[in-house]
């Protein structure tokens, strides 16, 4: 079996290990049992912005190759479930729908012609490195004209005699998409439906998605030949996913919404997740969105920002969590670009001047999950001796095993890992994370 650890001092320092055989003992032991599975994962990706495109397209050729190879390449993060912006999102150049008529009710001016630019150039270069990446798109806004304050920014309704149109627009979308060979497989109807932004922003209850869901999105991904295509709600975070899931995944919506997203950005909130992921167990449950934002992290502090990412992973995973998207793939040296100044960290930021990039420590925090925990894994059950030592465990479909370990203080950490009766004495670093693969 192998051993993989990263710390901010060195990263995926591997290392081949052995389990003992029939080794008895009772004492700081870490235990997983991989015959008692939970849920199936769906996979692990980020977002394919506006603003990373630009920044990678800025990048030499060299560098541009060796960025997607991070990703997607045969020795890269694994990633195979990934999110892009339906029309433009704060991490785009500026504001633009691919309508701007509000007569044009039959879409004849529908075009993806901005996307074409930077976009999705770079997700054909991600896909000839991995075929089988599929996708999730959301809207941060509709048009302005469809809006009740007129404006992209700035939260406003979608009116009423424009769902139609607005769930057409969607469904187009994903057919234009398919004939650029990109699967979108998932949709939200919105992104933070709760908050009034500075950016593209649209404020829907949960209610309210529910119906736009049955009477509008599911009727026109349908009629589009997108009967396949998964609607998700929320896309928002944690604090009060219980209320919107009941809300929107209430016997009237369940047959048209598959399941729920949210974001990580006013904290963990496992216990809510948990709950809707016991109430519905039959949906997809997924982290869509989280960053590190400037405007509330100043310090570069990249350990804690590692941190911050693998302790929301392993808390959602053990919730019920059946996927992980992280957001932009890249940024720039100050943080975007971002057309209201919405700066904030990626796992990889570039100096598109000098054709230079960074590789932060959150990307090799998310590499410990997402390298080895494959599609349609299940999480197993696992328990601990302390708190100080967060873990979840997977079993692959192959059979392979995964546990994840991490410790977030500044003390050694001793353990015994069990697994199915077998052991492996382990002495953590402080600020460390470890990847067990057997």
């Amino acid at each position: 079996m192998k051993l993989y650890e990263s710390s901010e001092e060195a990263q995926f320092m591997e290392k081949d290990v052995k389990f003992e055989e029939n080794i008895h003992g009772e004492m700081k032991m870490i235990k997983m049992y991989s015959k008692i599975g939970y849920q199936k994962m769906i996979g692990f990706g980020g977002a394919f912005t506006e603003a990373a495109a630009s920044v990678w397209s800025q990048m030499g050729k060299e560098n541009q190759e060796k960025l997607v190879d991070l990703y997607f390449g045969k020795n890269g993060s694994g990633y195979n479930f990934c999110r892009t912006h339906i029309q433009s999102c704060d991490f785009a150049l500026g504001n633009y729908a691919y309508v701007e008529d509000s007569s044009d009710k039959e879409l004849k001016t529908f075009s993806i012609e901005r996307d074409k630019k930077y976009i999705i150039p770079l997700i054909k270069a991600a896909q000839k490195r991995k075929s089988d990446i599929s996708f999730l798109a959301s809207p941060w806004s509709p048009p302005a004209f469809m809006k009740t304050n007129a404006d992209m920014n700035h939260g406003g309704k979608l009116k009423p005699e424009f769902r139609k149109m607005w769930a057409d627009m969607m469904a187009r979308y994903v057919a234009e998409f398919k004939k650029e060979g990109i699967p979108v497989e998932r949709v939200t109807v919105q992104n933070e439906p709760q908050a009034v932004q500075t950016w593209d922003s649209c404020i829907w209850t949960g209610k309210e998605e529910g119906e736009f869901a049955k009477d509008f999105l599911r009727p026109s991904l349908d009629a589009a030949g997108a009967k396949n295509v998964k609607i998700n709600v929320w896309d928002h975070n944690k604090e009060i996913i219980l209320e919107r899931a009941e809300e929107s995944l209430c016997k009237e919506f369940e047959d048209s919404v598959d399941g729920v997203a949210f974001h990580w950005y006013s904290g963990d909130h496992f216990e809510s997740l948990a709950e809707v992921c016991r109430q519905f167990p039959e949906k997809d449950i997924f982290f869509s969105e989280g960053c590190v934002e400037y405007s509330r992290f100043a310090s570069d502090n990249q350990t804690a920002h590692a941190e911050m990412y693998a302790h929301d992973m392993i808390g959602n995973f053990n919730a019920g969590a059946k996927g992980f998207i992280d957001w932009n793939l890249f940024l720039n040296k100050e943080g975007g670009p971002n057309h209201v100044g919405n700066f904030c960290d990626a796992p990889v930021m570039c100096d598109t001047e000098n054709d230079t990039f960074k590789i932060n420590l959150s990307y090799y925090y998310i590499s410990h999950f997402s390298r080895f925990i494959q599609k349609d894994a299940v999480r197993v059950l696992t328990s601990r001796y302390t708190d100080k030592i967060e873990t979840c465990g997977f079993v692959n479909p192959d059979g392979s095993h995964v546990l994840v370990l991490l410790n977030r203080t500044e003390s050694k950490l001793p353990c015994t890992v069990n697994a199915d009766g077998k052991t492996l004495d382990v002495e953590m670093k402080p600020h460390s994370i470890i990847s067990l693969v057997w």
